[in-house]
C-alpha cells in the first residue's frame, strides 16, 4: 500500500498512514517538521488556510499570516512581500476546500526553494488523486492527504508524505510528540512495517483498494477525467445564470454563487430531501453564499451530467419561489 501511494503523491521518499483525520495530519506536519520558537509562514486563502496558524500557535510556533482575498489564489507578487529569510517553513493548502481554489503550488514552492531554505509543507488533502500534484518535482517536503477525498475512502484517515529534508528535522526537533511522533512511525515501519498505533485496518483495505483503482486508472488520466468534470460543471453554472465564487477554481470541487435572495441552505436541502444527494454549504461568513460541489472520487462525467440538470431544476424552483 505505501509504495501504491508513492506512486500516486509521485515520491520516491517516505510514507506514514495515520489513524486519525486530515486536520490530524496537519497537525502531525507542524510538530514534527517545526520546532517550538521556529518562524513560519502560513498562506491564508480560506479556512483550511487559516486552519495551518492555529495548529502552529498551539504547539509555540511563531506563526506569520499572508492573508489572500478569499476567492483569490496566492502569486508570487504576494510572497515578495514577504521576507522569507528567518522563515523555517511555509505551510499552503494546495486546493482551499471552503473557497474552491486552487493554489499554483509548483511556481510559488519553486519561489520559496529559491529565495529561501524553508520547508515547503502542503496540505493536499483535497488534492491528492484529484489535481495534478507532483511531491518530488515540485520540491515539496512535506504533504498531507486524507481518505475522505481524491482517496475515496471513508473518513479517518490521514496520509503524509516527506522526504528526506523533513525528516532530518524532525529527528532532531525538540518539540514535544507522542501520538503525532513520526521518528517513533519511521522506527516501526521499517523494522516491521507496521504503524506504532491500532490501525483503522478496514479503512486500509479501502485505500489499498482505492489505490488499485486509481493506479489502474492511471493518475494523470484521473486528474484529467477530473478536470474534464469541473469543466463541464463550471460551463453548465455560467451558460445558465449562477456564477463561480473562486477566481482560480480548482477542478477537485466548484463554489457556485446564486442570485441574491437564494440561499445555498435552500438548494441544499432540496438536493438532500429530492434526490438523496449532499453537497456542501460555505463556511463562516461564506454560509448560504456558496454552494460547494465536488468532482473528486468515485464519479464520472455522466454522475456530473445528471446532477447538472437536477441542480438547476431546484435553483430555477427556488427563482419562481423567491420572484
Amino acid at each position: 500500500m505505501l509504495e501504491k501511494l508513492r506512486r500516486i503523491f509521485l515520491t520516491k521518499y517516505h510514507i506514514n498512514i495515520l489513524t486519525t483525520s486530515g486536520t490530524g495530519g496537519m497537525e502531525a506536519a507542524a510538530v514534527n517538521f517545526c520546532a517550538p520558537g521556529d518562524n513560519v509562514l502560513f498562506i491564508n486563502q480560506g479556512r483550511f488556510g487559516a486552519r495551518w496558524g492555529a495548529i502552529c500557535r498551539a504547539h509555540g510556533i511563531n506563526a506569520a499570516e499572508l492573508q489572500i482575498e478569499y476567492g483569490r489564489s496566492a502569486s508570487t507578487d504576494d510572497l515578495k512581500n514577504v521576507n522569507l529569510e528567518n522563515i523555517a517553513a511555509v505551510l499552503f493548502t494546495h486546493t482551499e476546500t471552503s473557497t474552491a481554489t486552487l493554489t499554483d503550488l509548483k511556481k510559488l514552492a519553486a519561489y520559496v526553494k529559491q529565495h529561501s531554505d524553508a520547508l515547503v509543507i502542503v496540505d493536499a488533502i483535497t488534492s491528492i488523486g484529484a489535481v495534478e500534484f507532483r511531491m518530488d518535482d515540485w520540491k515539496i517536503d512535506a504533504a498531507i492527504s486524507a481518505s475522505q477525498k481524491g482517496l475515496m475512502t471513508q473518513p479517518g484517515i490521514a496520509v503524509i508524505a516527506y522526504n528526506d529534508t523533513a525528516r532530518n528535522k524532525a529527528e532532531n526537533n525538540n518539540m514535544n510528540r507522542f501520538f503525532f511522533d513520526l521518528r517513533k512511525e519511521f522506527v516501526s515501519m521499517t523494522e516491521s512495517g507496521l504503524p506504532v498505533w491500532t490501525p483503522a485496518v478496514g479503512l486500509f483495505y479501502g485505500i489499498d483498494k482505492a489505490c488499485d483503482i486509481i493506479l489502474t486508472e492511471g493518475i494523470e488520466n484521473r486528474w484529467n477525467k477530473t478536470a474534464k468534470m469541473a469543466e463541464y460543471f463550471r460551463k453548465f453554472v455560467t451558460k445558465n445564470g449562477l456564477g463561480l465564487f473562486s477566481l482560480s477554481p480548482s477542478d477537485s470541487l466548484t463554489a457556485v454563487t446564486f442570485p441574491d435572495r437564494i440561499k445555498s441552505s435552500d438548494i441544499i436541502k432540496a438536493m438532500r430531501e429530492n434526490y438523496g444527494i449532499q453537497i456542501a454549504n460555505g463556511q463562516a461568513e461564506l454560509k448560504d453564499k456558496i454552494a460547494r460541489v465536488s468532482h473528486m472520487g468515485d464519479l464520472e462525467i455522466e454522475d456530473i451530467r445528471e446532477f447538472s440538470d437536477l441542480f438547476l431544476k431546484e435553483v430555477n424552483k427556488l427563482k419562481v419561489y423567491q420572484y
